[in-house]
């Protein structure tokens, strides 16, 4: 089974280089999103269908399948990543600078399981709300649509789909 980006996004746009959810957790915040290269030319389409896979997690539920991969993939990441020492202390000083205590490996993957399908489409909801957040890197940046017209795509008007 392949992720809905690569599915949604990868697999019908040729021009997609990369596209890819990302998080970052710190003791009063987070941040997590998902982010896409493409060709220079085609950043305002792209942009476009980031936005389009955050109006599906808001509206519709993952299935079952895509949550249980998606689970199994950040344990086994999680896990992989704390084989490196390196990794391992920056992660015990991660969390106890966060929890104020290191949780084992246990603990972390049950809270991994426990999340819900209306877990997600709760944060998304809350969080597509806000103002957005992006970056664009590159040189040729003409195409890349403003915020506040990407802030209008979150909220729900979105315009009518270009064939690709």
């Amino acid at each position: 089974m392949y992720s809905r980006l690569y599915r949604e996004i990868l697999n019908k746009h040729h021009w997609t280089e990369s596209s890819e959810a990302f998080s970052s957790f710190h003791s009063e915040s987070g941040l997590w999103g998902i982010s896409g290269s493409c060709r220079p030319e085609k950043t305002r389409e792209m942009t476009f269908a980031l936005v389009e896979q955050f109006h599906k997690l808001k509206d519709d539920f993952v299935t079952d399948e895509e949550l249980d991969r998606a689970r199994n993939m950040l344990k086994c990441n999680v896990l992989t990543q704390l084989e490196s020492r390196l990794v391992l202390f920056e992660d015990i000083g991660r969390q106890i600078l966060t929890y104020g205590k290191r949780e084992d490996a246990a603990t972390m993957c049950a809270k991994i399981d426990a999340v819900s399908k209306e877990d997600i489409r709760e944060v998304v909801r809350k969080a597509i709300k806000q103002p957005p957040t992006f970056s664009t890197v590159g040189i040729d940046i003409k195409n890349v649509p403003k915020v506040e017209e990407v802030t209008q795509w979150l909220g729900g008007d979105l315009p009518r789909k270009k064939s690709t």
